[in-house]
């Protein structure tokens, strides 16, 4: 059962009563009530560990993204949707019938959330009072509640429509005709049931294995004896200990005589390479660890494809020039080195004009399928053998042998030849067309 957490004005409880009954069959609704907008980090950190996802208003969404940058787990906001605005205003014109609406404040709509479409119906002329710029934080009630009272004490207005469930007290205090717009019990249960749908297809596509492959590498200019691989597997071991301990991530480790295996969730793995772009673990190990290490990641929906993946992941890390983690996920996705300029992605999966031109070049399938990373990393089929030199990780003479097989079989051709100084051999510059996985030759 997903268990979604409602991290909501304590005023505005009352509106969601009926709802956790209406959405039982698809979560499980944990309400967490704040007064204050500062209060909402530490709901959100106490709770974040037992929950699938949050939903927020869209105050404390506004502030906590103001206050992070982005969000550790997913995280939804509760709105109102242009439909139901729309209804609640025909229900107001409905009671007040000489209600003019140039003579309304509305403090939710504004020109982030184009109005809700209003000024493209009643007119800029016709346009109620909207919510002036105003920072999110802890003073946002008052500063709001003022701009209220101002507009309603210079004869400005003569009625507030408002979202702030912490003001309506105030607004009926003074004497402010007021309504309090909040989505209705069927609309929040709609918009719930749509979060549960959406964060149990997350949670399926999290729940995939990941397994990491780790090895200890060469160290240069000593001499291995068995005491000393001994000591640095011991070494290893508690330093893979003391990572799961530090990030909080019960991962099993498994150590056979040449590696270690830890075993995890997709969902974790996540949180330890930075959602697949730089690799915690790793980073932690060449910080503890007197010796290098090489880490593979792999992912599958089997513990098998899982482990020959990681072991895949682990043989790139371990050929590369420097110590830097792979990633191949259950699709055969190839992400790597993690965290280095020359990291590329790409599938390692081969059509038949590849393994055509494999067998034409003498090139390898891989050599292919990364060159094709390369030009969609620069968003370019321009190469020089420098640059493709530095992304695949070889000799400027073994790019330069790379470039001129595939000019000859018309795959490249040269556009020009680029002179860096007014001395010396010029550049040539490589006009590749290869093409993409599903297409067939150019």
């Amino acid at each position: 059962m997903i268990r979604l957490g409602a991290i909501l004005a304590q005023h505005s409880q009352k509106e969601l009563a009926s709802v956790p009954m209406r959405v039982q069959d698809s979560c499980e609704l944990v309400m967490l009530p704040y007064h204050r907008l500062h209060e909402t980090p530490t709901i959100y950190r106490q709770n974040q560990q037992k929950v699938d996802g949050f939903v927020l208003t869209e105050l404390a969404y506004a502030y906590l993204l103001q206050e992070w940058g982005s969000f550790p787990i997913p995280t939804y906001t509760l709105s109102i949707s242009e439909q139901e605005f729309y209804k609640k205003l025909f229900q107001l014109s409905l009671r007040k019938r000489d209600l003019d609406f140039s003579r309304v404040y509305i403090d939710f709509i504004f020109e982030a959330n184009q109005y809700l479409g209003l000024k493209e119906v009643v007119g800029a002329d016709a346009m109620p009072y909207t919510l002036s710029p105003v920072e999110v934080n802890d003073q946002i009630y008052e500063a709001v509640l003022d701009e209220h009272l101002r507009l309603w004490k210079a004869g400005k207005i003569d009625f507030s429509m408002t979202r702030m469930s912490n003001i309506v007290q105030d607004l009926t205090d003074h004497g402010v005709p007021h309504q309090y717009v909040f989505p209705s019990p069927e609309s929040a249960a709609a918009q719930f049931e749509q979060m549960a749908a959406e964060l149990a297809a997350i949670k399926l596509a999290e729940s995939r294995i990941a397994i990491g492959h780790i090895t200890i590498g060469d160290v240069e200019g000593q001499k291995e004896n068995l005491n000393e691989w001994e000591l640095r597997q011991m070494l290893l071991h508690k330093s893979l200990l003391e990572f799961s301990a530090e990030k909080k991530v019960p991962f099993i480790i498994q150590k056979s005589a040449a590696s270690f295996e830890i075993i995890s969730s997709f969902k974790d793995l996540k949180m330890l390479t930075d959602n697949l772009t730089h690799c915690l673990l790793l980073a932690y190990l060449e910080k503890t660890l007197p010796f290098p290490v090489h880490v593979g990641w792999g992912v599958g929906n089997s513990m098998y494809k899982a482990r020959m993946n990681a072991q895949s992941a682990n043989s790139m890390s371990t050929a590369g020039k420097t110590s830097g983690t792979y990633v191949v996920t259950d699709s055969d996705q190839v992400i790597g080195p993690l965290g280095e300029e020359t990291c590329l992605q790409y599938r390692n999966q081969i059509n038949d004009y590849i393994q055509r031109l494999s067998e034409e070049t003498d090139l390898s399938t891989l050599q292919l399928q990364k060159i094709l990373a390369v030009l969609a990393k620069t968003e370019s089929n321009e190469l020089t053998a420098d640059e493709l030199a530095y992304h695949l990780g070889l000799t400027v003479r073994s790019a330069n042998r790379i470039l001129n097989r595939l000019e000859e079989k018309g795959v490249a051709k040269i556009l020009y030849k680029k002179q860096e100084k007014l001395r010396g051999r010029p550049t040539k510059v490589y006009q590749i067309e290869l093409p993409a996985e599903e297409d067939g030759p150019k």
